[in-house]
């Protein structure tokens, strides 16, 4: 359903780390906080929505509100269209917004739970970071990323730092297609880590 009514990403920014987040990974990013009844009424934040994946997925799961942020405004018209067809676009809201750790859009207290594929922190160095540490000062309840692998000491020790207890979910292949100029194959499987925040 995703797949169909929920467009990818068309001319990705290198910058922004643009990459859309297959159906399958977005299940498997959603399943946690559902089976444990998180997701049933909740205010949920996609942060570096893109197309609104993971937010009209919450939505359609049962989430009361899902607030989409990403600094690319012309997302915000795709992500209505999208949550029009699927019936849920009462539920959506899209901000256009620049996230770093210390700033952004949503206020501490509002968001119950924290669902996002944030950029992986290769072109911009540490935004993989500044989006973690964001999330976590919302306060939310659960906090469920995909992050680039091999980082899973250093995220731990965030996790820690700011009070949350961190549960490495498993690793998966993240396809990325040939969108980009400096793309030499097709399609590019790089390795992503899921990972899991939560406060009880």
């Amino acid at each position: 359903m995703l797949e169909k009514y929920v467009p990818k990403i068309e001319f990705p920014s290198v910058k922004l780390e643009q990459y859309t987040t297959p159906a399958e990974l977005v299940l498997a990013m959603l399943k946690v906080p559902l089976f444990r009844g998180l997701i049933d009424g909740a205010t949920v934040a996609d942060l570096g929505s893109g197309t609104c994946r993971i937010a009209i997925a919450s939505l359609l799961l049962g989430a009361r509100r899902a607030i989409a942020v990403d600094y690319d405004y012309r997302f915000g018209s795709i992500c209505k269209l999208s949550a029009e067809k699927l019936g849920v676009s009462e539920g959506l809201a899209f901000i256009s917004a620049w996230i770093t750790e210390r700033s952004g859009p949503l206020r501490q207290g509002l968001i119950d739970i924290v669902i996002m594929n944030p950029p992986f922190g290769v072109w911009r160095k540490g935004a993989d970071r500044e989006f973690l540490e964001y999330a976590m000062s919302l306060n939310a309840r659960e906090i469920v990323a995909l992050v680039k692998s091999g980082n899973l000491e250093f995220h731990a020790r965030l996790a820690k730092a700011r009070g949350y207890s961190f549960n490495f979910l498993g690793t998966h292949e993240f396809p990325i297609p040939a969108a980009m100029p400096h793309h030499r194959s097709r399609i590019r499987r790089i390795k992503v880590d899921l990972v899991e925040l939560s406060r009880s």
